[in-house]
């Protein structure tokens, strides 16, 4: 059964590395709607990166998350790997809970 994604959840994104501009390399992120690049002095053309950062936004009628990695990236669901579900901190209670003084 495949999970899923919720925010602050921890995911990957696959990218391909494409053209360089000097120190500069052009990033192709499968169903990402806009291009990306990074700092990257040992990447070359065709390499696979992957990137983990958090999930911000989940879109369930369009399928689509919203990362914080590489800034923010939008891509659809079935694009992401589950890295670590996120998992509220053991011993904390909600606020709400709390008596007020």
């Amino acid at each position: 059964m495949v999970r899923e994604i919720k925010i602050d959840d921890t995911v990957g994104i696959s990218a391909t590395a494409g053209k360089r501009i000097e120190d500069r390399v052009t990033l192709i992120v499968r169903t990402a709607l806009h291009p990306y690049s990074i700092i990257n002095p040992i990447a070359k053309s065709g390499d696979k990166l992957r990137f983990d950062g958090e999930v911000v936004y989940v879109d369930e009628e369009l399928g689509r998350v919203t990362v914080q990695a590489l800034g923010r990236v939008t891509v659809d669901t079935n694009t992401v790997k589950l890295v670590k579900k996120y998992r509220r901190p053991k011993g904390m209670r909600p606020l709400i809970d709390a008596p007020s003084y």
